[in-house]
């Protein structure tokens, strides 16, 4: 009997000690009393052990008579038949046993009839159990949902070797004892099975209509017994391929991998939250030391300690304990040495070499000093050092010396080392020195301080000096400007007439105030006149040229063909005076000008056309060229060996001028030339030549282009077959399949390949191969159309092709190009004959001519590429299909194929096996698939009797070559069809192939539109079900690649640069495809930006809008998903988007007081009368439920004032980027200054009473602040507080709490703004409630403290600053704030709680602990790690060596119903 699938079941009770209760936000949520523990996720109750199942044995022997077969029956009732002599047993009766296994079954049922009563009820005793026993092995078998779908395989038990014949025998004398027991057994298990039988059809036909119903089932994942290590290696290798953050808990990391198979490897929950904690503390391991290792990588930690010391240490009296505490946080500190003492070493040792240095460095510079003094005259005997100095301080080498006092010693030194001039004079010398020495001592002293005193003075007005020339210097910069702009303004208001002179008009402006009390010198003067007179002619100029142009259209326009009288008389050449030969030479020079600009136009013109003509009609060098073309000239030949060189003046003459033209005759820089048409064509052939190469690797810069080229040729070929035969039947008679194939082919040497691109279109004639092929620029699409004009056929096609460009791309990758062609038959050419054209990247021409190979082509185009070694990979039928996928799935409607080549393993059916080897022709081999159709159903065991020598070898397996074609574009463009013809089904199908996402999306857009710039688009937008981690994980490096782009269906780019669109909007998956852009000839890039700007503001739009749609919608359960993914999103946007930051705010919801997701909207409608602020409190990583209960909203919630509750970072950035909502500003309840907005309706009363508060509190006031120090600026009486007894509140001008989080979270210490920052760190108040009992105690105990400095009581002072401090610490951790020290806090809570329990303050703990054990110097042995897994990219599961033996996976592609899919191959080719 089958069991019925898990959705039949009603939902599993909880386990014991669970309960459900209902979430603030709807969603229902688990509570387990006894463990404390709450989860969103619903527990299952435990499940039952399985019983181990017993092995499967032999029970039952019966011998057929006259045969060597036995009749074996095993433990579990399954019946196979055994040949006693082979050793051989098979499942199914064996042809030559059917007559005697009847005559035995007959002679057991004549047995059964004719048994007595007793033996019959003993009989039936063995049935039951037998039954019971098949009972409850089906019963195991249907255990698992799974089950139901899989195929039952047979059970196959080899027996034990070492069984001996002895116990063989024995074992067959009870079988046989127990058969006639057996015979009775088996019709009761007869009976049973089809019972059984039918229950199971009535179970599978439920099982399909649930299946059909719109329930899900829930798919529960098949049990692996593992050990509980393995259980854990797989898990663990789980959580790396989900990249789990180890920093995250485990609730929310469990919605990231409990969908997985591999969640269930461990038996309990416990065990995965055991695993799940070793995972964490790993993987954050890793990451500590990966970062470690970067950063050592980075740099040398010796160099960096190294020159650490060198950059800080600059005095050799540098302490070791300064140096360390300063710098002992810094990496390039910490980073080197094994601990301090080498690195106090090293300290020592820069130390000493600095000092050696210095010591260097000192004894050089005094060389150096005395060097100067011997070089210096004025340094003689007698001279005193004062006097000496001035002459030599100026020297570089006077500063060297350091010290004052030692360049004196110097000075001293280097006078007993002069020679003397005679002693007796030196005496008399030295004594007369010594006398007037004496004699004026006090003098010379007062003397020296007047001189210093008279040198500061010098000083001091040497700089005031300067600062007063400065200050004019600046002044009179000031004033000339002023002056300048004073006189530019008189000319302007003075002088109109360009012809006057400045002695002429000096009369005039002398009556002007401006002009003489003008500080300007007169050369400036008129250097500002000459330069208004140049701009009064040069605008006058510029008139007359416009007269010019109006007159003269053309450059070969003379001057005798303008109206001369008219432009005499005209106002710019009265004001200019000119006459007719001034006029002529005015023209003439603007001609020349005219000339000049409109040739460099043409040159821009022909660079932009440099595509037009295909150049390389040459032959190869050295030889003719096509039909007798251009030679090589001796003259051009180079001096290098093997150069080689064009004649470019022969390569343009032969190139065809009037190609050119025909696109070129409509360009106004062309058109300007039209008087010198032979020198414009000169021009125009000396740009042809650089024309092959610019298209070859110049226009494309990705080599993949060339199939997305070739592909939009062939569909062009097609739909102009298509177009052509609505008016010409005999061109296309509409059964010929219209499809385009590709297949490429290797080598067999594997050294190079090919790929043939073929489509059954309308094909080319010679005549078209060459005008198409041959000429560059030449797009027969962009004829076609032409032709066709005006009718009607042409507004149904598909034709993507404008350029005439395509067909160079595919030199991209090739060396060679052939393209067999054949046109339809038709009227003109009822007999068509196949051409090829063939051409080289490297060659200058092409050949057509007819193929060889005749008209292997019925009709259409085969363009053969012979690849360049390094592009042989697109030989690689994968890259091609995915090529085809990335660019072309939607630009054709036309089917395309791929030609497919695998490989698959099967037994070699032309071995034979050996005669000693092959079987008895009557006795079929026991195989599975001799099982009968109607076994199919029973669980079968096969038991093989090992015999080393009969056994049968394997068969011999071959690998055999297999081939397809296979369509690549069997998805239609979702976005061209109706929207309103399109199922939700199509849209999830359509979002799952086309962005390879599995999950359904949450909503989507499918709208049309028009650019301002008049391009019209479709598009198709979804909003994913969930976020990629990435977005907010890493916000700088996420890049989305869900933006296509195409043109008429062919994709062009997903990177719009910095067009696309913003951060917050770059998950948005979208589809834009528009009927035309101003792409480059590449079809890679667009050429304008205004377009895509347009594009952004529109899909931004349309973003809103289907927001707006799901918030005002009734599907609660969309909305409630919307808010859950995209909650945050909105309100990034908001912060984002300032332009859309009103439409995008309204969409954010918050969570209050009172209620869930609240708009500001929303909030507005209950604000209470006189309410004149948005209250709101932001306390990030804090539950909602948790942040109402804050002291802040006490006093609000009471009165019933509705709060808003932020507990995300973003929501206090998006409260203080919008200031206020409708007028309404927002207020921190967490702020001081908070009002109500009835304060002025108070009556007199409270007001009396609220002033008498502040009188009786005062004492507690003042003593409370002096208690608080630096904890906070005031205390004040709270009238937000009505349990609490205190707060701590921010000043209006300082940090909450929150603040103070995220800034310490982003740790922007360099950001931090000095003296601002501290203070709006410490701008806290104290607010107290008076109301409180706790309050009211505290003031009293104030009040009683003794006045007089005699009685004071010091221990109850202790203790009553100790309850203050307590109670401002506690005040600081109850709103949110930090405890300057936490260590002083607890400890003063630990005496508080001592004395209430009666222990005494001074008692200790016992302090006494086991030591460590000795050390190990054997380092410990790391566990070894799973070996890598080489990743070919493809999907696939990773198992140990250990497990492949023991897991088997089948896979197979299924439908969205369950339904598996075969695969149809395509007979269309």
């Amino acid at each position: 009997m089958s069991a019925l699938p898990f959705a039949a079941f009603s939902i599993a009770p909880l386990p014991s000690g669970w309960t459900e209760h209902l979430g603030p936000g709807g969603q229902p949520y688990y509570h387990n009393s006894q463990t404390q523990e709450s989860t969103y996720i619903r527990p299952l109750p435990p499940i039952a052990a399985q019983p181990v199942k017993k092995k499967e044995k032999p029970l039952i022997k019966t011998p057929i008579p006259g045969t060597e077969w036995l009749r074996v029956t095993t433990t579990e009732g399954n019946i196979f038949y055994s040949h006693k002599l082979k050793k051989e047993s098979v499942w199914v009766v064996p042809e030559e046993l059917k007559a005697a296994l009847e005559t035995l079954q007959a002679e057991e049922l004549r047995h059964q009839a004719t048994a007595n009563t007793n033996s019959a009820n003993t009989n039936r005793q063995h049935p039951s159990e037998n039954g019971q026993t098949v009972s409850k092995r089906k019963a195991e078998d249907i255990a698992h949902v799974d089950e139901l779908a899989a195929t039952k395989k047979a059970k196959v038990e080899e027996e034990e070797d070492g069984d001996s014949e002895e116990e063989e025998e024995e074992e067959e004398e009870d079988w046989q004892r127990d058969a006639a027991e057996q015979l009775a057994a088996e019709a009761t298990q007869e009976r049973e099975r089809v019972e059984m039988e039918r229950e199971r059809e009535n179970e599978l036909k439920l099982l399909e209509l649930q299946q059909t119903s719109p329930a899900a089932a829930i798919i529960m994942p098949q049990k692996v017994d593992l050990s509980i290590e393995e259980g854990k290696a797989l898990f663990k290798t789980l959580l790396r391929e989900k990249d789990i953050n180890p920093l995250h808990p485990w609730d929310i990391s469990l919605p990231k991998f409990v969908s997985d198979p591999r969640y269930v490897l461990l038996p309990s929950v416990a065990a995965r939250r055991e695993a799940f904690d070793e995972y964490c503390k790993e993987r954050a391991r890793e990451l500590r030391q990966s970062t470690v290792k970067k950063e050592k990588e980075a740099a040398n930690p010796k160099d960096e300690y190294d020159k650490l010391l060198k950059d800080e240490i600059k005095s050799t009296r540098a302490s070791w304990t300064d140096f360390r505490g300063t710098w002992k946080k810094d990496r390039r500190f910490y980073g080197w040495g094994r601990d301090d003492r080498e690195r106090e070493k090293r300290f020592r040792e820069f130390l000493k070499d600095l000092g050696e240095q210095k010591r260097a460095a000192a004894q050089k510079a005094e060389v150096y000093f005395f060097a100067l003094l011997k070089e210096s005259g004025s340094v003689k005997e007698g001279i005193l050092w004062k006097e000496a100095k001035k002459a030599i301080c100026k020297d570089p080498r006077y500063e060297a010396v350091g010290s004052s006092s030692l360049r004196e010693e110097l000075y001293q030194t280097f006078l007993k080392g002069q020679g003397s001039l005679d002693a007796k004079k030196q005496d008399s010398s030295d004594i007369t020195t010594q006398d007037v020495n004496t004699k004026g001592s006090v003098g010379d002293r007062q003397e020296r301080r007047n001189k210093a005193v008279k040198e500061r003075e010098d000083k001091v007005k040497t700089e005031r000096r300067r600062l007063d020339a400065d200050i004019e210097k600046s002044k009179l910069g000031i004033d000339q400007e002023e002056g300048e702009r004073s006189f530019r303004t008189l000319l302007t208001d003075a002088i109109r007439d360009p012809l006057v002179t400045w002695e002429s008009v000096q009369r005039q402006l002398k009556t002007d105030p401006r002009f003489t009390k003008s500080a300007l010198h007169p050369k400036q003067k008129l250097h500002l006149f000459d330069t208004h007179i140049s701009h009064l002619r040069a605008k006058h100029i510029n008139v007359l040229y416009n007269i010019f142009e109006a007159n003269a259209p053309s450059l070969a326009t003379p001057f005798s063909a303008l109206p001369l009288e008219e432009i005499l008389k005209s106002p710019p050449v009265i004001k200019l005076g000119y006459d007719i030969g001034l006029l002529e030479d005015e023209f003439n020079k603007w001609q020349r000008e005219r000339t000049s600009t409109w040739r460099i136009a043409f040159d821009e013109m022909v660079g932009e056309n440099s595509f037009i003509e295909f150049w390389g009609r040459l032959g190869k060098i050295g030889g003719e060229g096509v039909n007798g073309g251009v030679k090589i000239d001796d003259d051009d030949i180079g001096e290098g060996e093997g150069e080689e060189k064009v004649d470019m003046k022969a390569l343009a003459k032969t190139v065809d001028i009037r190609e050119m033209e025909k696109v070129l005759k409509n360009d106004k820089r062309y058109i300007m030339f039209e008087h010198v048409p032979d020198q414009r064509e000169r021009w125009l052939r000396s740009d042809v030549a650089r024309l092959r190469k610019i298209v070859i690797n110049s226009l494309y810069s990705h080599q993949e282009i060339f199939l997305r080229e070739l592909l939009s040729n062939a569909n062009d070929a097609l739909e102009k077959l298509r177009l052509t035969a609505l008016t010409d039947k005999t061109v296309w008679d509409g059964t010929n399949p219209l499809n385009i194939t590709i297949k490429a082919d290797k080598d067999e040497d594997g050294k190079g390949g090919r790929i043939v691109i073929a489509d059954t279109g309308i094909g080319m004639s010679p005549e078209e191969l060459t005008a198409n092929l041959g000429t560059l620029a030449k797009s027969g699409t962009s004829d076609f159309l032409a032709k066709a004009e005006g009718q009607e056929v042409t507004a149904t096609g598909n034709l993507i092709g404008a350029f005439g460009l395509g067909f160079y791309s595919s030199f991209l990758v090739a060396d060679r190009v052939q393209v067999a062609s054949i046109p339809p038959p038709s009227a003109k050419n009822p007999n068509p004959v196949q051409h090829i054209f063939s051409s080289s990247a490297d060659d200058s021409t092409f050949d057509v001519y007819p193929d060889p190979r005749g008209n292997t082509l019925e009709r259409g185009t085969e363009v053969t590429l012979f690849l360049k070694p390094d592009a042989l990979d697109y030989l690689d039928e994968a890259k091609l299909s995915n090529l085809v996928h990335k660019h072309s799935a939607y630009s054709s409607t036309f089917p395309i194929y791929l030609f497919e080549k695998w490989t698959e393993e099967v037994p070699d059916e032309s071995v034979e096996l050996p005669a000693t080897e092959l079987p008895d022709e009557d006795t079929p081999e026991p195989s599975s698939s001799s099982v009968s159709a109607e076994d199919d159903d029973e669980a079968t065991v096969e038991d093989v009797v090992k015999d080393e020598e009969n056994e049968t070898p394997p068969p011999r397996m071959v690998n055999v070559t297999k081939e397809a074609w296979s369509r690549l574009n069997s998805q239609p463009p979702l976005w061209a069809r109706d929207p309103k013809n399109i199922t939700e089904d199509e849209y999830n199908s359509f979002y799952t192939s086309f962005f390879k996402d599995f999950s359904k999306p949450l909503a989507w857009h499918h709208f049309s539109a028009d650019a301002g710039s008049g391009t019209a688009f479709k598009a198709l937008l979804f909003f994913p079900s969930k976020l990629s981690e990435d977005f907010w994980q890493k916000p700088l490096e996420y890049v989305s690649k869900d933006f296509k782009l195409m043109v008429k269906r062919v994709f062009i780019t997903s990177d719009i640069g910095g067009e696309g669109l913003p951060k917050w909007a770059s998950w948005v998956k979208v589809v834009v495809d528009a009927d035309d852009l101003p792409l480059n000839v590449s079809r890679e890039m667009l050429q304008s930006n205004r377009f895509l700007k347009q594009l952004r503001q529109i899909i931004i739009k349309r973003m809103i809008q289907l927001f707006q749609k799901i918030s005002e919608g009734d599907d609660q359960d969309k909305y409630d998903k919307l808010q859950e993914t995209y909650g945050s999103v909105l309100k990034l946007a908001a912060v984002e988007d300032t332009k859309n930051r009103d439409k995008l705010a309204a969409l954010t919801r918050f969570t209050t007081n009172q209620r869930n997701n609240t708009s500001f909207d929303q909030y507005l409608e209950k604000r209470k009368k006189g309410q004149k602020q948005i209250f709101y409190l932001a306390e990030m990583g804090k539950k909602p439920e948790d942040l109402a209960q804050s002291v802040f909203v006490e006093k609000l919630d009471a009165r019933g004032y509705e709060v808003l509750l932020l507990t995300e970072p973003l929501d206090e950035i998006l409260v203080g980027n919008l200031r206020e909502w409708k007028h309404i500003p927002f207020q921190d309840v967490a702020k001081a200054g908070l009002k109500f907005g009835d304060e002025d309706l108070d009556p007199e009363e409270e007001k009396e009473q609220l002033k008498t508060l502040n009188e009786k509190f005062k004492p507690l006031l003042e003593w409370l602040k002096k208690e608080a120090n630096d904890a906070v600026r005031d205390v004040v009486l709270s009238n937000r507080l009505v349990k609490s007894p205190c707060a701590i509140v921010a000043d209006a001008h300082g940090y909450t709490a929150n603040v103070q989080k995220m800034m310490s979270a982003s740790n922007a210490k360099g950001n931090r703004g000095g003296l601002l920052h501290e203070y709006a760190m410490k701008a806290k108040l104290l607010e107290i409630n008076p109301r409180s009992p706790l309050i009211e105690g505290l003031l009293r105990r104030v009040m009683d403290l003794p006045a007089d400095e005699d009685e004071r009581d010091l221990e109850a002072e202790e203790e009553l600053k100790e309850v203050a401090s307590i109670l401002i610490d506690g005040a600081l951790v109850r709103s949110g704030f930090e405890v300057p020290d936490s260590n002083k806090f607890f400890s003063r809570v630990d005496r508080v709680l001592r004395r209430s329990l009666g222990v005494s303050e001074t008692a200790t703990t016992d302090e006494s602990v086991k030591p460590a054990p000795p050390i190990d110097p054997e380092l410990p042995v790391n566990e070894p790690e799973l070996p890598p897994v080489e990743d070919d990219g493809k999907p696939g599961v990773f198992l140990p060596d250990e497990l492949k033996d023991q897991i088997q996976i089948d896979m197979e592609e299924i439908d969205e119903e369950g339904n598996p899919v075969v695969q149809v191959e395509h007979d269309e080719l």
